[in-house]
This record gives C-alpha cells, sequence and structure tokens, in this order.
C-alpha cells in the first residue's frame, strides 16, 4: 500500500471508527466501535507473534466494515493499521513477515490487492484454503494511538 493510499483512508478510518486492544501474552484481540456511537462493528480481529520467523501471524482478520455505508477501502487501512500495531506492541522490525490463512477466493478479492504487503501463496491446504506469506513495510503515515482495554469481557 502506498503511503498515498494510506495518508486518504488510515484517517477516514479513524474518523469514523475506534480501534481498541487487549494483549494476553502474544496474541492480541482488536475491537473495532463505531465513533460517537461506541456500537461494536467487530471483534473479529486477532494476530499472534510468530517467535520461529519474528515476524506476524493474523489469526483472525474479519472487520465487517463491508457492512457499513462509504466504506470502500477501509478494510484495508484497518488491515494496515492492526499489522502495524502489532508490530510495534512486539517490537518487531521493519520488513518482518507476516503470515495468515485464507479462502483462496478472499485472497484473489483482498489480500491480493494490498501491493504493500507483496502477499503469495505460500501452500495451498484443504479445500479452497491457503496460506499467504507476506512483508510488513512501514509506510511515513501518523497514525492514532490505539487504547488498551482493561477488562474486554466487559463487552459481551
Amino acid at each position: 500500500m502506498s503511503a498515498d493510499f494510506l495518508s486518504i483512508h488510515v484517517p477516514a478510518l479513524e474518523r469514523r471508527f475506534q480501534l481498541s486492544y487487549f494483549q494476553d501474552d502474544s496474541c492480541v484481540a482488536y475491537y473495532l466501535d463505531a465513533r460517537g456511537t461506541e456500537r461494536q462493528v467487530s471483534q473479529n480481529l486477532i494476530l499472534s507473534r510468530d517467535p520461529r520467523c519474528m515476524g506476524v501471524y493474523v489469526s483472525k482478520f474479519y472487520p465487517q466494515l463491508f457492512l457499513e455505508a462509504s466504506s470502500k477501502y477501509l478494510s484495508s487501512a484497518c488491515f494496515y493499521l492492526l499489522v502495524c500495531h502489532a508490530v510495534h506492541l512486539f517490537h518487531l522490525k521493519d520488513e518482518c513477515p507476516v503470515w495468515l490463512e485464507t479462502d483462496i477466493r478472499v485472497f484473489r478479492q483482498f489480500y491480493v490487492k494490498l501491493k504493500g504487503f507483496d502477499f503469495c501463496i505460500h501452500r495451498a491446504r484443504v479445500g479452497e484454503r491457503v496460506c499467504l506469506h507476506g512483508i510488513f513495510h512501514e509506510s511515513p503515515v501518523q497514525v492514532a494511538e490505539i487504547p488498551v482495554l482493561s477488562d474486554p469481557f466487559a463487552r459481551l
């Protein structure tokens, strides 16, 4: 993702939505709420540190932003923000590996378009599943701080 893309879509995401997170050892759960209403948009955002390759593993990324009005490209901005935050939280370096598993259809419709990550299929899995490998490239775009949740179970 280019700095120009991020400089437009990250602020748009931050104006409309609030991200927060809860860390449990090497796993981070992120929560996405609509600003003003505090309506939860998504809680299916989980990233973890992969100690074998000193990278990030995306366990779950389903922000449901496509259900929101005028949300084109906001899922891409959200993905970048979460990976960027996790990289800093885990004290990983720029150009660290990013791993995830998804459906081949989702890879073709979403992940392959995240040019800044250079995602490619690392290996095919059972059915229509694939393991993806990419590289995190930090952008100079300024992002808001993501607040820590003290009690994530209060959200249930």
